[in-house]
């Protein structure tokens, strides 16, 4: 896996618009200087109130699990940004509108997707095993960002 500097490289950033009803939304971008690589994959955002390891290592299928919500991302290119908000799938919560306020530490993964064409003609996109097993955080090749602390409320404006 490749670590980078959480806001200089990965630069998150929280927006709520104030509308009938706020909503919280992840906006994160690719930063052009990063890598020209156009990128296929799950972009996921794990948030985690421990303060021990890494939030992308506490998701489990107890209910302590970390919890992370997730975006398919196709033909990412740099400079461009994918939004992770209410819309995106979780678990467990299902919705970003189900987080209860509070601090939370936050992680961001890229799990990458290589593309093979099939004999019948269509085109799918996978994640591969690299050498880890299947294991997604521990993907060698996977963008991640370093945990850092933050303080979320889901109905703010």
């Amino acid at each position: 896996m490749q670590k980078f500097v959480f806001f200089l490289l990965f630069g998150l950033s929280i927006l709520a618009f104030p509308a009938l009803q706020a909503q919280l939304q992840f906006q994160v971008p690719y930063p052009s200087g990063l890598s020209s690589e156009v990128l296929d994959g799950r972009l996921l955002l794990l948030l985690s109130k421990d303060a021990e390891g890494e939030p992308r290592f506490a998701v489990t299928d107890g209910y302590k699990s970390a919890q992370v919500f997730g975006v398919d991302v196709e033909d990412w290119k740099p400079g461009q940004t994918r939004t992770i908000d209410a819309s995106c799938f979780g678990y467990p919560l299902q919705s970003l509108k189900e987080l209860k306020s509070g601090d939370y530490r936050v992680q961001l993964v890229f799990h990458k997707y290589e593309t093979f064409k099939r004999k019948d003609g269509h085109t799918v996109k996978l994640p591969m095993d690299r050498g880890e097993g299947q294991h997604w955080n521990l993907a060698p090749g996977n963008l991640y960002t370093e945990p850092v602390w933050m303080k979320l409320d889901p109905k703010a404006t």
